[in-house]
């Protein structure tokens, strides 16, 4: 995909009218969140595969939207084993999106 040559393959076989335009989402655990409560989440952003990764990875440039947080739980790892968290974080995160 980060070659022009795959780009101007897959680009002849659409209409002249269309184009490609590969969508990323992606999360950015350096900008954390933390809300009343102690309650945390990880900010989930949407940018295109098309704009330079310099920017794609900074919301100042506005290459990219904020779509959703994911929700983060201090409470899962208290006193449960590696394979008791397992369900409680797959929960959470399905809950989340």
């Amino acid at each position: 995909m980060w070659t022009g040559n795959w780009w101007n393959a897959i680009q002849k076989h659409l209409p002249e009218v269309a184009s490609i335009a590969p969508v990323i989402i992606s999360t950015d655990k350096t900008q954390l969140m933390q809300f009343s409560r102690g309650k945390l989440a990880y900010p989930v952003y949407l940018t295109l595969g098309n704009i330079p990764r310099a920017l794609q990875q900074k919301p100042s440039q506005h290459a990219c939207v904020l779509i959703a947080y994911l929700s983060v739980s201090k409470d899962v790892s208290k006193n449960l084993t590696q394979k008791q968290k397992l369900p409680h974080i797959q929960q959470l995160f399905h809950g989340s999106t």
